[in-house]
């Protein structure tokens, strides 16, 4: 999971830090914006088939790597 979803962000914000530093809070760094997340969510359905909404999630849960990964183990 944690691969799939360092993929994901990588090819999305098109950016090869993120698996240095997986605590990395995206939105600080001004990585992730509005229009990013809706791409990130299209990925994880293509990717890992799980069906998410903008409003299932809350900014926390897709701040970092780690966040995103904790969220949808809950999803599975």
């Amino acid at each position: 999971m944690q691969e799939a979803v360092i993929s994901i962000f990588e090819d999305v914000l098109d950016c090869d830090e993120i698996k240095e530093d997986l605590s990395l809070d995206l939105f600080e760094a001004e990585l992730l914006d509005s229009l990013a997340i809706i791409e990130v969510l299209l990925e994880i359905e293509d990717r890992l088939g799980i069906v998410l909404q903008p409003t299932d999630l809350e900014r926390s849960d897709m701040a970092t790597v780690n966040n995103l990964v904790k969220f949808l183990q809950t999803r599975k």
